[in-house]
């Protein structure tokens, strides 16, 4: 199959490169901009475009991202240095919902980004899920008052009891419909109710919002969830 067929066959994919790194950024964009699968725009210009997934390499800056106020904020994936899972829980806390190390080639950086598009949760919060001690470290350690910014101790936390079941389900990367079935509401209805929690904490997407809960101590210990 030609690379002509697979654009006319697939839809386009907007990819933002945010990227601090300019080398890093330079390779991303060598590697994308071969592939008829991609559109690609960088810097300053991608926040004014409508991506479907934007690549990172720190954590974004929260005043910035409420500042842009995207109605459809694209999806993250962190660009890391390994594979180790102090990486996947870096990328975790800066609200990634995907992780590739840097070192990935053209086919391994396609795959992501094209998961992450159909993914209806957050595969790197699966992940973490999946490992005891993953999601250790991201939901209990960040529970931990000795972890908390000094600006989150004594936060008070603004969700319902149901926003906070949904989040914790968020938080084992459970997507909408999953959610739906555990909490016996309607799939569009979950999806409201994370509208309101992203609001409330002033998130800009599932993965951040359940970070920030943990961080702020406002969802269930680990093993009672």
């Amino acid at each position: 199959m030609t690379q002509d067929t697979v654009a006319q066959d697939v839809p386009l994919i907007t990819v933002h490169l945010a990227l601090s790194d300019s080398d890093l950024e330079k390779a991303m964009h060598s590697l994308l901009g071969r592939n008829a699968r991609f559109s690609v725009v960088k810097g300053s210009i991608g926040y004014a475009a409508e991506s479907d997934v934007r690549l990172i390499d720190e954590s974004p800056d929260p005043d910035q991202q409420r500042e842009l106020d995207e109605i459809s904020p694209p999806k993250l994936l962190f660009i890391g240095l390994g594979q180790s899972e102090q990486f996947l829980l870096d990328a975790a806390h800066a609200g990634a919902w995907a992780y590739i190390s840097e070192s990935a080639d053209a086919d391994e950086l396609e795959d992501a980004i094209c998961s992450l598009v159909e993914s209806s949760g957050s595969p790197l919060l699966k992940q973490l899920a999946q490992s005891d001690s993953g999601s250790f470290e991201l939901l209990s350690g960040l529970s931990n008052p000795e972890s908390r910014d000094d600006n989150d101790v004594g936060e008070e936390n603004p969700l319902t009891d149901d926003e906070v079941k949904i989040l914790e389900l968020i938080a084992r990367g459970e997507p909408s419909k999953n959610i739906g079935h555990h909490v016996g509401l309607a799939e569009q209805t979950v999806k409201n109710y994370v509208v309101k929690i992203l609001d409330k904490t002033h998130t800009h997407n599932r993965a951040h919002a359940a970070a920030l809960a943990a961080q702020r101590g406002w969802l269930s210990p680990l093993d009672s969830m």
